[in-house]
């Protein structure tokens, strides 16, 4: 009998990126307009779908709420967090890495309130 992690199941739970990915990159265009005005949908799409896949592999990410607001942040108001070696670090030693993310987004908004 075929047996799951937890963190396998839970990813198993996410939307197909195929048809995810799309929505998201738009839902990204329509609330931060300003931020992502400089990329075609295309590139925007494309941003979304390695930020979410980097979400996903690398960071462990599955709450599909903290998820979205992860890429949001990643692709538009926090542009490139993904990239920070610090950030892949400090998520290969979290033992709850849903939890890690929803920390790290709030410590993230909280620099960003008044730019």
């Amino acid at each position: 009998m075929l047996q799951l992690t937890t963190e396998q199941l839970a990813k198993l739970c996410l939307p197909d990126p195929v048809e995810f990915i799309p929505r998201l990159a738009a839902e990204v265009r329509r609330d931060y307009p300003a931020a992502v005005a400089n990329r075609s949908d295309a590139e925007l799409q494309a941003e979304v779908q390695v930020s979410y896949q980097f979400a996903i592999d690398q960071l462990r990410i599955t709450h599909l709420p903290t998820l979205v607001r992860w890429v949001k942040a990643d692709v538009a108001w926090a542009r490139g967090v993904r990239n920070q070696p610090l950030i892949t670090e400090w998520f290969k030693q979290a033992t709850h890495p849903n939890a890690t993310a929803a920390d790290l987004l709030a410590i993230l908004a909280a620099n960003t309130i008044g730019d």
